[in-house]
């Protein structure tokens, strides 16, 4: 079955403060972060921090996965091996910009899994979306590799390889390249992972962004401060309501299929086989979030 990403906390590899808080939120992802939260002349201290942290059970109940350097820096090749090698779920890769890349990645992290004596695929890759070359190469990205468990946009670093101020993401260019990878995501069957957002006192536009990114397919959003995550979790998790109406409705279009039918009236609406597969979702979504529904 696959995991439940609605909200991924990036935490910062160097920080024993942002560790402690990390531990007390609902995120189901943690994305400890090597990249843009380390500077150069720490990269090998927080790499060896990350070991340690990886081995805390108090972070068993997440899904532990590292933010590591890009493939042209010189801190690439440790990172994967070390990381793998520690324990970690997966592997967010930057500025993925081909499936070549992904490839050799997989590739690398298979060697490591075989090295530190992991099961095969053992470890996830999310690659990052940031730049136009990726938006280009969207599916052949997010098909690359079976070993790919989700595709994520970044729209800060793709608003700077395109020029322009980063700004919310709800319009513009940067509302299609979202779009973008969103279908990509769904076209290759895996999770859509939507943008941060950068105003972490703004919570209702926090809420608005990632109400439209549910809108639009995305699964899950990433975050940059703990306080975003109930929202986005509040988002991307049924109400009560929601799941109710799903079972109710599943229910009917079973007992007309049951019947010999192929479609059946549902509190005035006709129903037939893709919108019950629709709900069913709604109820997978609510199972995987512990919420008291249906097998």
């Amino acid at each position: 079955m696959s995991r439940l990403r609605r909200s991924l906390l990036f935490v910062p590899a160097s920080s024993e403060r942002f560790f402690a808080k990390a531990k007390e939120s609902a995120a189901d992802t943690l994305i400890f972060d090597l990249e843009d939260a380390v500077a150069p002349e720490r990269k090998a201290e927080a790499r060896e921090t990350m070991r340690e942290v990886l081995q805390d059970t108090d972070f068993a109940r997440f899904e532990r996965t590292v933010r590591i350097n890009g493939l042209d820096t010189p801190y690439f090749l440790d990172d994967v091996l070390a990381m793998v090698g520690a324990g970690a779920d997966g592997l967010v890769v930057p500025k993925t910009n081909s499936a070549e890349n992904i490839r050799f990645v997989d590739q690398l992290v298979s060697l490591a899994e075989h090295r530190a004596g992991r099961s095969p695929g053992d470890v996830v890759l999310i690659p990052l979306f940031e730049q136009p070359q990726a938006i280009g190469n969207a599916f052949s990205i997010a098909s690359a590799t079976s070993r790919i468990a989700g595709i994520a946009f970044g729209h800060g670093d793709f608003s700077l390889s395109m020029g322009i101020k980063a700004a919310p993401s709800t319009d513009g260019v940067v509302l299609q390249a979202r779009c973008q990878v969103v279908m990509a995501a769904k076209a290759a069957g895996v999770t859509p992972i939507d943008n941060v957002y950068l105003d972490i006192k703004d919570l209702d536009g926090l809420r608005l962004e990632t109400q439209q990114g549910q809108n639009l397919g995305y699964e899950g959003k990433a975050c940059i401060h703990p306080g975003q995550v109930d929202p986005v979790n509040a988002v991307y998790t049924p109400t009560t309501e929601e799941v109710e109406y799903a079972r109710a409705l599943v229910a009917a279009f079973e007992q007309a299929v049951a019947a010999g039918h192929g479609a059946v009236s549902f509190r005035g609406r006709m129903i037939d086989g893709p919108i019950a597969d629709i709900e069913k979702i709604v109820l997978d979504r609510a199972r995987k979030a512990g919420m008291d529904a249906p097998s």
